[in-house]
């Protein structure tokens, strides 16, 4: 259910924006822009078609840029620790 306690995941979408920008960066410099151009493309998307705030927007690109400086500073490191910050806790599958 969207909306939902989602099993205790409310507010996972910056963890999640994080995450996927962290394991993408760690695979080098290619990964690296791959995430920021999947992540800038996103956020338009978000703001022009789906009519995201700016303010949400700016917040989930701030999770995006964590993730992918935390990848590219640690190619082996673990993201999901890395991206801590914005876990919402609950029972996350990873």
């Amino acid at each position: 259910m969207v909306g939902g306690s989602h099993n205790g995941w409310f507010d996972q979408d910056k963890y999640f924006h994080c995450m996927a920008d962290c394991q993408v960066a760690q695979k080098g410099m290619g990964g690296v822009s791959a995430a920021q151009c999947i992540s800038n493309g996103r956020e338009w998307f978000d703001q022009n078609v789906k009519g995201d705030s700016a303010a949400d927007s700016a917040a989930d690109q701030l999770a995006n840029r964590l993730g992918r400086s935390s990848g590219k500073m640690s190619p082996a490191g673990n993201c999901s620790q890395m991206c801590g910050g914005y876990n919402p806790g609950g029972t996350f599958p990873y």
